[in-house]
């Protein structure tokens, strides 16, 4: 027992002279945000691209709008113009930015506002944030972004956690350090030996690692643990995750802004093996009724049967030669619920 006490004093005493030494060389400050910070940066790329292009209709989601959707088919079956804004392994968090802080900047208003999705993503707030996710973030989040800060980050911590990273600098600055070593090695040798910005180099890996080239994830597979938040028993809890997510403030800003949200839940394979997560099929009807009493609008691809699990490269994605099908499904479930 006093082996153990002498072990937990000499813990505390090096973490607060470790603390100490990094709050006196500016290194953190004290006490310090529990949620992270992000600068003032924001990336108008897309911005400048709606007001150049003018478009009726803007299409955002993850890499499935990029990679299962042939754009100029698209806009030919629709008869108006579409503009795809695509984030590879984005989430709710980044489409909520991107309409904050990109589509609604721009001086051209489109009509609609598409949203692809996968299952629950629309309602689960934490996914896909922190980490090597806050980059992506960072590049359309303000400096000021409160509802981001606390649906995607303060709501899922425990008070312990939130004790640690205001007042344990060690703590937090582990975080940052990783995520330092993280950008030097993907975005800071790129821009400094090839000219290649963060935009440039997120469109890299897209063309290498473009799940062509890659096998689809085991089961054990971290990405494959990752989607697995999706359908815990709390994320289908439609009711009780809704409030708290980033659809709501969606729905609110292209309703106040004049402009006709619709979400399209994107054709997968997810469960083509498998059993179905029990309570999704429940989720996806109380999304639907959310959506219907809110003013947007709702449209389902998972039931189409023209496309089949030879159709695909992995769970979410279309071989090159079955984009035309999707994007034909698409299309038609578009065309009665656009303005």
């Amino acid at each position: 027992m006093k082996a153990f006490l002498r072990y937990f004093s000499l813990l505390i005493l090096s973490l607060a002279l470790l603390s100490a030494w990094i709050v006196a060389g500016g290194r953190a400050d004290f006490p310090a945000s529990a949620a992270p910070t992000f600068d003032a940066g924001i990336d108008m790329t897309h911005r400048d691209g709606i007001d150049a292009r003018q478009p009726r209709i803007v299409l955002l989601g993850d890499s499935m709008v990029e990679e299962n959707v042939d754009l100029a088919a698209l806009s030919r079956a629709l008869g108006q113009d579409v503009y795809r804004i695509g984030y590879p392994g984005s989430s709710s968090a980044m489409w909520y930015l991107s309409i904050k802080n990109n589509i609604l900047q721009a001086a051209h208003r489109p009509k609609a506002v598409v949203i692809l999705f996968r299952d629950s993503v629309p309602t689960t707030p934490t996914y896909r944030v922190g980490g090597k996710f806050n980059a992506m973030l960072d590049t359309l989040a303000g400096a000021d972004e409160e509802t981001l800060l606390q649906r995607a980050f303060l709501a899922s911590m425990n008070p312990l956690e939130k004790t640690a990273r205001q007042f344990l600098p060690a703590y937090r600055l582990g975080y940052q350090a990783r995520d330092s070593v993280e950008f030097l090695h993907r975005v800071a040798f790129p821009r400094l030996l090839l000219h290649c910005n963060r935009r440039c180099v997120d469109a890299a890996f897209l063309d290498i690692f473009n799940f062509r080239t890659i096998a689809p994830p085991a089961a054990n597979d971290p990405v494959a643990q990752e989607e697995a938040v999706l359908y815990s028993h709390r994320a289908l809890d439609f009711s009780a995750q809704v409030r708290d997510s980033f659809l709501p403030e969606i729905i609110r800003l292209c309703r106040e802004n004049g402009i006709q949200l619709i979400l399209i839940r994107g054709k997968t394979i997810s469960f083509a093996d498998l059993p179905e997560p029990r309570g999704l099929d429940a989720y996806i009807f109380d999304l639907q009724d959310y959506l219907t009493k809110n003013g947007a609008s709702f449209a389902d691809l998972e039931a189409d049967a023209r496309l089949g699990t030879g159709d695909f490269i992995d769970r979410f994605h279309v071989q090159p030669e079955a984009r035309g099908t999707y994007t034909q499904m698409l299309a038609e479930a578009l065309i009665p619920l656009l303005p």
